[in-house]
């Protein structure tokens, strides 16, 4: 069992945490100026184009129009992220920010469950962190279960389309290089929410621009930054134990509400943090267990 190689692995994944729980902020904002669409289009662009020059320094490839197998595989990445991205965003025009990061926080518990059904298994120290994080994050959304909103819908549709997305980025990660995986889903995520954002709204230059702050977040370090360093991180980290960790951006987008938007954190929600941090360390559990070295997510979530 090489434990350095999981505690770095992790930290990577809580790294994206906060910056996808800080994204939340930005992703609400940006839509005072542009419509979903429009966010998730320009966000995958910039994504795209922000990914190429570190592309470049990193590895200087030599056949970057060579197309291969692989990278068929990654256009089916690029799909998954375009639909769960698009759901999400139009998700957060119906439902507040809290019950938004609550539901898309459930797909720690999706990740397994397809797992199960792909015929991997996971072990129980990631089932009660799993049960811990589910609970801490219903405390942190506060939400009223005799309210369920359209928006609730379209964001709990898209936590199925993310775990997916984590399971599949698990089995995929050691097969390409990292730069070339993300610059063929941004790619690919970019033209399915343009093609989108024709049909169903108008662009606006100067809205666009008024958005530019969010839309350089997101693009940069939410997208470009984060998902590539989600998918080095699962070179190592099975996908049930990632959602786990990734679960904490509701945390931190809790966190960021206070800092940004005055929004502050009352008991419940304080209580919801402390159950999904407990949730992630009781995962790591799995590091004191006297057994072989964890596989790859292809075997084990």
């Amino acid at each position: 069992m090489n434990i350095k190689a999981d505690l770095r692995a992790d930290a990577l994944l809580l790294a994206i945490a906060v910056i996808w729980g800080l994204a939340f902020v930005f992703q609400s904002t940006g839509m005072e100026h542009i419509g979903p669409i429009t966010f998730v289009f320009c966000r995958f662009v910039i994504a795209a184009i922000a990914i190429v020059p570190i592309w470049y320094l990193m590895e200087k490839p030599q056949k970057v129009l060579e197309i291969t197998p692989v990278d068929k595989k990654a256009v089916v990445l690029g799909v998954m992220m375009a639909a769960g991205m698009l759901l999400q965003q139009a998700g957060l025009l119906y439902t507040t920010v809290g019950r938004a990061g609550f539901l898309t926080g459930v797909y720690i518990v999706f990740v397994p469950l397809i797992g199960l059904l792909l015929g991997n298994r996971t072990e129980w120290p990631t089932w009660v962190g799993i049960l811990l994080s589910l609970i801490g994050l219903y405390f942190l959304a506060q939400i009223d279960s005799d309210e369920f909103l359209y928006g609730d819908l379209l964001i709990l549709v898209s936590s199925v389309v993310w775990a997916l997305h984590v399971i599949y980025t698990g089995r995929r990660a050691n097969e390409i290089s990292v730069y070339r995986l993300m610059f063929i889903q941004f790619t690919v995520a970019g033209a399915i929410s343009g093609v989108v954002m024709l049909c169903l709204e108008v662009w606006d230059w100067q809205a666009v621009l008024k958005a530019g702050v969010a839309l350089l977040y997101v693009g940069v370090l939410s997208s470009g930054m984060a998902f590539s360093l989600q998918v080095i991180a699962m070179r190592t980290a099975p996908a049930s134990h990632a959602a786990i960790i990734l679960s904490f951006e509701a945390v931190f987008a809790a966190i960021g509400g206070w800092w940004l938007l005055d929004e502050y954190l009352t008991t419940p929600e304080l209580i919801g943090c402390a159950l999904i941090l407990i949730g992630g360390l009781v995962s790591q559990l799995k590091l004191l267990l006297k057994k072989q070295a964890i596989p790859h997510p292809d075997g084990v979530n």
